[in-house]
């Protein structure tokens, strides 16, 4: 009967650390994978001319097609997602404020052969390596489409 007991024991010890070790693995793998989803990358630039190039696109287009209106931007920033051929497709991430509705609006304005612009949140900037994450962006698109 003792015997027994432990042998159950025995068991039940072996399957909680087994079932420990796999969630301690699954929960770490979830953590690195959220965090290299958003990852900042502080060892690259990216050239002048595309982070002109796209906050140039990005209030082009602002202005071209309203509404909505944009009265203020926040939280914008330039990154890059890797194509299939391993190429940077840069890109420039952010909200702004909409004078119609009063609510703030996610942006995409990614570098092509000329650019595309979506309004609201896509996959493509929460994708991105951020390389430049300055407030000073906000305010230059701003400045830009006040041109």
């Amino acid at each position: 009967m003792t015997k027994q007991i432990f042998k159950n024991t025995l068991k039940t010890f072996a399957f909680l650390f087994f079932i420990s070790a796999i969630i301690c693995c699954n929960s770490n793998n979830k953590a690195d994978t959220k965090d290299s989803s958003t990852a900042i990358s502080e060892n690259e630039s990216i050239p002048d001319t595309i982070v002109q190039f796209l906050i140039t696109s990005a209030s082009s287009d602002f202005r071209n097609h309203q509404p909505p209106t944009p009265i203020d931007f926040r939280n914008v920033k330039i990154g890059y997602i890797k194509s299939p051929n391993n190429e940077k497709i840069f890109i420039l991430c952010g909200e702004f404020l909409s004078q119609e509705n009063k609510e703030w609006t996610a942006f995409t304005t990614i570098k092509t052969s000329g650019y595309e612009q979506y309004l609201g949140k896509t996959q493509y900037c929460q994708d991105a390596t951020m390389v430049l994450t300055d407030e000073s962006l906000s305010v230059e698109l701003k400045n830009k489409l006040a041109e």
